[in-house]
Parts: C-alpha cells; sequence; structure tokens
C-alpha cells in the first residue's frame, strides 16, 4: 500500500485537484481520497491542503513522500543486488515500451527470447519516458524503449528517430475536407488558438516539447481530453474531438480518415527511440543483449507499426 501512497501523493503533486490525479490513474476520486485521510489519521497529519488551487502537498506531506521514495528505492536495490544469489530459473526480465506499441514489442520480442531462455521470465508494461525514468531510479526497469534517458545507473544506445506531426479534425479551423498533408504558414497557424487538444498522459515529456514549440510561436491549446495512447488520442482526433501530436508514420495508415496532419520541424519536436538499460543487473546481462539484438533488427519493420 506504500507504494501506492507514494503514487497518489505524486500525482497530486503535478495536479490541479484530486479529480484531476484520479482521472491521469484511472482511478475514482473517493478511493483516492479515502487512502489518503487513512494516512492522514494514522500520523494524525494533514498532506495535502485541500482548501488551495492548485492543491498544494502539506509539508509533512513532502516529508512522506521523501521518506517513501527512500524506503522503496532501498527495496529495489535489495532485490537487484540479491539477484547474484537467486537460482537462475527463477530470474525475471522487467521490459518497459512507450505506449502504445506493447502489444507489437511482445509479439516480436517473446517469442524469441524465450525460445533462447526458456527458463526466463518476463514482465512487460506500457510506460511512458517520464515514469520509466523513476522505475529506473527504483530499480524496477531492466530495459526500457522509448526517449533517451540520461541516468547514472543505466546506458543508452538510439535505434531510431521519429518524425512528428500536429494532427487536425474536422472541426480545426485550418481543416481542409480533400486533403490529408497540408502546408500552412506561420500566421495561419495562429487560427489555432484556443482549439481543442487531445493529451496523451503517458507521454508528459514529448507533450511539455510539443506545447513549447507551439507556446513560442504564441500558440496555446486547451488540453479538452486527456488518453493514455496515441493510438486512442489519433482515433478521437478522427472523430472530430481535438487536434493531437504524433508520428508521421501513424497518420500515414490509411485507417486514419477525416484528418489533417501538419510536418513539425524535427529540430524542434522528435522522439529519439533508444533502448535504456539498467547498468546494476549484471544477472540478466546476456538476456538483455539479445533482446537489444531482435530491436536493432525488427524495431521499425515490426514494432514501431501503428
Amino acid at each position: 500500500m506504500n507504494n501506492r501512497l507514494l503514487l497518489f501523493l505524486e500525482t497530486i503533486e503535478t495536479s490541479n485537484s484530486i479529480s484531476e490525479a484520479a482521472q491521469k490513474l484511472y482511478l475514482t476520486q473517493p478511493y483516492i481520497s479515502r487512502v489518503i485521510k487513512k494516512y492522514e489519521q494514522k500520523y494524525n497529519v494533514t498532506l495535502i491542503d485541500r482548501n488551495s488551487y492548485p492543491i498544494q502537498i502539506t509539508p509533512a506531506g513532502h516529508l512522506l513522500i521523501k521518506h517513501l521514495r527512500k524506503s522503496l528505492q532501498l527495496e529495489r536495490q535489495f532485490e537487484v543486488e540479491v539477484h547474484q544469489f537467486q537460482n537462475k530459473h527463477f530470474s525475471t526480465l522487467r521490459m518497459g515500451i512507450t505506449p502504445p506499441l506493447g502489444q507489437n514489442f511482445n509479439l516480436t520480442i517473446l517469442p524469441e527470447l524465450l525460445k533462447k531462455f526458456p527458463a526466463l521470465n518476463t514482465e512487460t508494461i506500457e510506460i511512458g519516458t517520464i515514469e520509466a525514468k523513476k522505475a529506473f531510479k527504483d530499480y524496477q526497469l531492466d530495459l526500457f524503449v522509448g526517449n533517451i534517458i540520461h541516468l547514472p545507473n543505466t546506458e543508452c544506445e538510439q535505434i531510431y528517430t521519429d518524425k512528428q506531426v500536429l494532427v487536425l479534425s474536422k472541426n480545426s479551423h485550418l481543416y481542409h475536407p480533400h486533403k490529408k498533408e497540408i502546408q500552412v504558414s506561420p500566421q495561419e497557424l495562429q487560427q489555432l488558438n484556443h482549439e481543442n487538444f487531445i493529451v496523451v498522459d503517458s507521454q508528459q515529456g514529448y507533450q511539455e516539447i510539443v506545447d513549447n514549440y507551439f507556446y513560442e510561436m504564441g500558440i496555446s491549446f486547451y488540453p479538452k481530453i486527456h488518453v493514455r495512447d496515441s493510438i486512442t488520442a489519433l482515433k478521437l482526433a478522427g472523430k472530430g474531438l481535438g487536434n493531437m501530436s504524433t508520428c508521421l508514420e501513424a497518420v500515414q495508415n490509411t485507417c486514419y480518415s477525416n484528418i489533417n496532419y501538419i510536418k513539425l520541424p524535427s529540430d524542434k519536436v522528435k522522439i529519439d527511440f533508444s533502448i535504456t538499460t539498467a547498468k546494476t543487473n549484471k544477472s540478466l546481462s546476456l538476456e538483455i543483449t539479445y533482446v537489444k539484438d531482435i530491436l536493432k533488427k525488427l524495431f521499425i519493420s515490426n514494432i514501431l507499426v501503428y
């Protein structure tokens, strides 16, 4: 439960309200409130200031977050270091992949990996770069495929650079019904100001890059809808519910109609797909190297397919 409490407090820390935090976590607001209230009563302190907007973590709450993080890091570090004493047959390779590529990743990697290492256990999760960075710090990941992560306990190898586009729904002021790719001037882009935008919560770091790019051009979007992955966001854009940003490969799929896209400058907005691995897990070095070899050969053809 302490791990879940830490997740709740950290999410509230970056949200305007408990309701917004609940939405990001795909949980109900009353449930999160009950959990936090339970620990407030346990420690006889107030952990969050419910009267402020945006909601604030109290000094006691920040102190609890600090100690929960330290406790979790020690636990994860022990799990990693104790691997050298464990029976190899019970080793688990923990892998993360940026959404929404989890299914393609599993179908490509797991058959070959488990054929080579039949005694290996695996865990695969779809996880954003910010969450993956935290997971590496907490010794919860062995390998991640997504944006570049630089940490003292990880090493990173770039495998692909993805071009990005701004997707316009049919309700955008700039939408052209008989085109897919359009080119617009900086002046025309101003018409996008305050249009509805679909935000992918698992890609917060990437979203900040996109937001900053348009902010420098004097354009701001209204975050109307929050979803977990970019495929869902793209489908909603096709229904006219808002604009969004994604990779060029995704919009070139013929199944997505009723949208336009504008190519974004690669020197300003891009995704560098990389393989990040934990330096600490020496016991699974052969398995990790094998996964990396598969990714280098098949990432573009088998995994980066929308």
